[in-house]
């Protein structure tokens, strides 16, 4: 069979709009193609295919800041030491871009506990003073949120993208629409805070696995002493009898699963760059006017796009970062889109992902979000600040 084939976009098109994730048995009970039902072993065998050839990954999206996690988006140009990069071991995105006038510069985001916003802008303004990049724009975001088109409408068995015809995206509209609306706090939740081991044991695995089998054998592979290194207090207390600890942890998961829309955005299903051969990465900055002006915005450019990604800044700012991946005859209409919702004085940053310059570029010590490092007695996250700033004062600047 082919991976892209019209039934298996079908399934992840239907898994975009289910605000939850489904097991393989749970999409079993609902999904249907042209009326048949999919039985859970075919389920099972399209998701290791769909992992095993095409890197594709279907994950809930947390709210990030219920997680005490912030979003932070950085625009480095003139970078002088690589070791900047890896010195703040909080990053989870790292892009080479080449502006509209041809310059190249380096995209890079961070989940930062929301307490450490301050000592993290000091660092990125002392890598300035210290000359080790010649700029670094700090933008706090909220969320990320996605828009998805129906895949199996603009996409061949070739990976090649053909938008012709508007689609239906109303429903990641409608949710980014209501997302906007409410208050925006960086904590940690009250679902989290009574659920922490789930974050240093079950998330870190989700970056990493598109089932939720393979994230409890990852955990059980590791035994139960990897759980309880986690769990004190009354957690571990709760767990010496024996077998209790990984039936602890997954009836956490699974409360929290139960309650998706306090704890998650939606559910994601990440399209690595490249696989689509004829929609490139277009990242861009805006300064707009309202948020029901970012609502349509995003709308209007998921409408010429596979994939977009729209991070609103977290102040008042006005400012809004997107991602998307037009087909490439869309990219002029999604470039009139940005000028014509432009505001202010200081024209948009606009960017082109260039992938080969990315994975040349790329050292291992620039991503990696260290999911152990939060605190489950605590609920909090461990930020090593003054320790990332003494390490950044013992840099020196590369020659040219």
């Amino acid at each position: 069979m082919r991976v892209l084939e019209p039934r298996i976009l079908k399934l992840l098109t239907f898994l975009t709009r289910k605000q939850a994730w489904l097991s393989p048995p749970e999409i079993a009970r609902t999904f249907r193609l042209d009326g048949e039902s999919v039985s859970s072993r075919t389920l099972f065998r399209w998701f290791a295919l769909l992992e095993e050839e095409l890197g594709l990954a279907y994950f809930p999206h947390p709210r990030m800041n219920l997680l005490g996690l912030a979003d932070v988006h950085v625009n480095i140009q003139g970078l002088r030491s690589p070791a900047v990069l890896s010195t703040l071991p909080w990053a989870y995105s790292f892009w080479v871009e080449v502006g509209l006038d041809g310059r190249a510069f380096l995209s890079q985001d961070y989940w930062i506990p929301g307490s450490s916003l301050k000592t993290f802008h000091d660092y990125w303004m002392a890598a300035k003073d210290l000359g080790l990049v010649q700029t670094a724009d700090v933008l706090p975001v909220r969320n990320t949120h996605f828009l998805f088109s129906p895949f199996h409408e603009v996409i061949d068995e070739d990976g090649l993208v053909d938008i012709q015809e508007e689609v239906d995206n109303e429903h990641f509209s409608g949710l980014l629409r209501t997302h906007m609306k409410e208050h925006y706090e960086v904590r940690v939740g009250d679902r989290i805070a009574a659920s922490p081991l789930v974050i240093p044991l079950v998330l870190e695995h989700l970056w990493r696995h598109c089932s939720s089998r393979e994230v409890w054998e990852a955990i059980r592979a590791k035994g139960a002493s990897y759980i309880l290194k986690h769990a004190r207090g009354p957690f571990a207390k709760a767990m010496r009898k024996e077998g209790a600890a990984l039936k602890l942890l997954q009836e956490q998961w699974a409360d929290l699963l139960r309650h998706f829309n306090d704890v998650f955005l939606q559910p994601v299903v990440f399209w690595p760059p490249g696989l689509l051969r004829n929609a490139p990465l277009v990242s861009f900055t805006i300064r707009v006017d309202s948020d029901e002006r970012i609502v349509d915005l995003a709308d209007r450019v998921s409408q010429r796009s596979v994939v977009t990604a729209v991070m609103p800044e977290s102040g008042t700012g006005g400012l809004c970062r997107m991602w998307c991946n037009p087909p490439n005859e869309q990219l002029p209409s999604v470039l009139r889109l940005i000028g014509d919702c432009h505001r202010g004085p200081k024209p948009p940053v606009i960017g082109v992902a260039d992938l080969h310059a990315t994975r040349k570029a790329t050292h291992p010590g620039f991503l990696g979000f260290d999911w152990q490092s939060f605190d489950v007695a605590n609920s909090a996250w461990r930020f090593e600040g003054e320790a990332y700033l003494d390490r950044l004062k013992g840099l020196k600047p590369h020659p040219g």
